[in-house]
């Protein structure tokens, strides 16, 4: 078993819970703060359903469908950590494992998941956008491993031409 992934999953949960915790006890929900002098900022926004609050009128669906997928997540990334090499793929597991874990954790006890990364835009629907640490994991997970199966998928493409 490949052991630096539970603990990698560890370390990204946990800084995540670390900036939430913060943010929830020193960042008000009508306040706005740049960071650093960047387009970023930081708000605090609470989001009881998916991405981009779907499903938010039905927090208890939302629960099951989190910890279920989360489930799933941590069995294949169990599977993944038995296999040699494949780094790329043992790093996108293991994104996708401490950002489901993450906001899943937050949805069973705060019932609500607490985003608090912003980007400062003219454009409306990206200026509306607020995630946290573990949604950043995900879509960095979920490109990562669309990265390495549209390789995988080029593989077989060569490999059925070669005469």
């Amino acid at each position: 078993m490949h052991t630096s992934i539970p603990g990698a999953v560890g370390t990204l949960f946990a800084l995540d819970m670390a900036v939430k915790q913060y943010i929830e006890e020193n960042v008000s929900e009508k306040e706005e703060k740049n960071f650093c002098g960047t387009k970023v900022l930081i708000r605090k926004v609470y989001n009881k359903g998916f991405a981009f609050n779907s499903m938010d009128s039905e927090p208890d669906k939302v629960k099951k469908a989190s910890v279920i997928t989360t489930a799933v997540i941590l069995m294949l990334t169990l599977a993944e950590s038995f296999r040699e090499g494949h780094k790329v793929t043992k790093t996108a597991w293991t994104l996708l494992s401490a950002g489901a874990i993450s906001n899943t954790y937050d949805r069973i006890v705060r019932g609500k998941v607490v985003d608090y990364i912003g980007i400062r835009s003219d454009h409306k629907i990206l200026g509306d956008v607020t995630a946290n640490l573990a949604d950043v994991y995900i879509l960095i997970g979920s490109v990562l491993m669309w990265m390495r199966e549209s390789e995988n998928d080029n593989r077989k493409y060569e490999q059925k031409i070669e005469y």
